[in-house]
């Protein structure tokens, strides 16, 4: 009844299906003081952050897993268990003569031990570099990593790596992996060149990492749970432990967040807005970030192949009326892979597919598709039904889902929604149904490093299992520039080439660009030093930092 009447009557009434009741059934977690307890909607396919890119994995491990390097607040590279970031400037980064490559050089930070009181060595860092590139691991890029020609331990501390060509955005490998993994934990999972152990093993329900906490357990539904690292490299951390609360309804984490069972709700529905205003002992941070929203094509369906149908679709989609009638203008209207925040964001891409229907109508005409009795239309005797998927439980997707099947349904394209869970929608390949190429039409986002590099989104040589190219998109100006992007160390030189990237992926369309986030974290008053990231780091990067102040008026 309520798509019925989403279709006769429009975007109001749906913006007005929203209750803030909470929902039965989470198992109950009471705060106990120095414990902070945070939200994620989705769970974790695995607690490894090599082998899975779900925002989900990222939130579990940065707390107990670190890289060499991380990405603050500010947007700015910083040494984690680096002790510097290699740069031209401080003489770590050599280009190699006649364009030969590249030379990277790591100093590594010494007194830094595995939970289990192992040193973190230059061995660890090789070993990573081995289990990126062993052709069975389930890893989502090795994109950069398959640059490398050498490794060399030059000590206990410090490695080097000769890549075989510049590349640009070297730093952020050390980053984009999520973590340094334990070689002596591992070793003998990657014995086998032709097994897959490493995909198996334990530590992937049961991680051991350098960070400031230490695993403790994984409730599978319910929480994951994570204890103080008493030698911790910086120091103990203030707060006795963290727990990650998977909480898939909205409605459900508000009600938890306001009974003071929640002390961060992390990527807060946009229309709970109001009513997280009105609670006093809840903070609210809001930040423009890096993550846009955006709707895929199947590039491999014979329906996506007609640049008109993904154009007259783009046409069709009123964006400015989604960012302000279901996001309240908090998430702007997206135009590129690239957000405003990016040095390489092009304006010249903004408003190509400004709300037209009648324009949607005529290119679908053109295509053949022709409006049937009911409505539909057809060609060749096949109707113009689409199923489209999202994550289950995101009330704003779900509600775009409903707006979206309104428009597309008023230029005769028939939309099925057919929505999932995270750890399915996410899952790795070929079982999930991004990474398996099994969806017609989806509604995800993606989080943004610093770098305008998206070599993994959008190569064709990238399309899965080898990397994120999930649209299946394929250009061969666009895969020379991507390369290009990363094979000089100039920034104007690579603000143009990602530029024109931009121009291409606006023309051919492979996706839709929807929505810029801004970042809606409520957090309650009681913990101190919490600083939201706009990037791919997440808001996890300084919980090292973080405190409870257990004088605040927190319930």
């Amino acid at each position: 009844m309520l798509v019925n009447r989403v279709a006769a009557l429009g975007i109001g009434l749906v913006v007005a299906w929203l209750c803030l009741d909470g929902c039965a059934g989470q198992k109950q977690l009471q705060n106990n003081g120095l414990t902070i307890i945070f939200h994620q909607q989705q769970e974790p396919d695995a607690l490894n952050a090599m082998i899975s890119d779900m925002v989900a994995t990222s939130d579990a491990v940065r707390p107990i897993q670190e890289g060499l390097v991380a990405v603050d607040d500010q947007l700015r590279v910083v040494p984690v268990l680096a002790t510097v970031v290699p740069s031209v400037e401080n003489g770590l980064v050599k280009a190699l003569p006649k364009g030969q490559g590249m030379v990277v050089t790591w100093p590594l930070r010494r007194g830094v031990t595995w939970h289990d009181g192992k040193p973190f060595t230059s061995d660890d860092v090789s070993f990573t570099y081995r289990v990126i590139m062993h052709k069975n691991t389930r890893i989502a890029t090795r994109d950069g990593f398959d640059k490398i020609s050498r490794v060399e331990i030059l000590d206990p501390y410090t490695i080097r790596f000769t890549f075989r060509q510049i590349y640009a955005p070297h730093e952020l490998l050390w980053h984009n992996t999520g973590a340094i993994l334990p070689k002596h934990v591992l070793e003998s999972y990657i014995q086998d060149p032709d097994g897959d152990s490493i995909n198996k093993a334990p530590f992937n329900r049961h991680p051991v990492g350098t960070g400031p906490f230490k695993f403790k357990e994984w409730v599978s539904g319910d929480h994951i749970t994570m204890v103080a690292n008493e030698r911790y490299w910086r120091g103990r951390p203030k707060v006795d432990a963290l727990t990650m609360r998977i909480v898939p309804d909205e409605n459900a984490a508000f009600t938890l967040l306001k009974s003071g069972e929640l002390d961060l709700y992390q990527s807060a529905s946009i229309n709970q807005f109001s009513a997280l205003k009105k609670l006093d002992h809840v903070r609210l941070s809001a930040m423009p970030s890096l993550t846009w929203e955006h709707l895929d094509f199947n590039l491999g369906l014979p329906i996506f192949q007609d640049l008109r149908v993904r154009r007259a679709i783009a046409y069709a989609i009123d964006k400015e009326q989604i960012s302000s009638k279901i996001y309240h203008g908090l998430y702007a209207v997206a135009h590129s892979d690239l957000a405003p925040l990016s040095w390489a964001y092009n304006r010249s891409v903004e408003n190509r597919y400004p709300h037209n229907p009648a324009q949607a109508r005529r290119l679908l005409d053109e295509a053949g598709w022709h409006p049937g009795l009911d409505g539909i239309r057809v060609k060749d005797g096949k109707r113009f039904s689409i199923r489209i998927s999202t994550t289950a439980g995101r009330k704003t997707r779900e509600l775009t889902e409903l707006v979206l099947k309104h428009y597309l349904k008023k230029v005769g394209i028939e939309l099925v929604i057919d929505n999932a869970p995270g750890a399915i929608l996410f899952g790795p390949y070929p079982t999930g149904i991004l990474k398996g190429l099994k969806f017609e039409m989806a509604m995800s986002a993606w989080s943004a490093a610093p770098d305008p590099d998206n070599f993994s989104l959008w190569h064709s040589s990238q399309i899965p299992p080898n990397g994120q190219n999930h649209v299946q998109f394929r250009d061969a100006e666009l895969d020379q520039l991507l390369t290009d992007g990363t094979r000089s160390l100039r920034r104007d030189e690579r603000r143009r080439i990602y530029q024109r990237a931009a121009e291409i992926l606006a023309d051919k369309l492979p996706m839709i660009p929807l929505l810029y986030w801004s970042q809606l974290d409520p957090i309650n008053v009681r913990v101190r030093h919490f600083k939201p990231n706009p990037s791919s780091m997440g808001n996890m990067w300084n919980c090292y930092e973080w405190e409870v102040d257990t004088a605040a008026a927190g319930r």
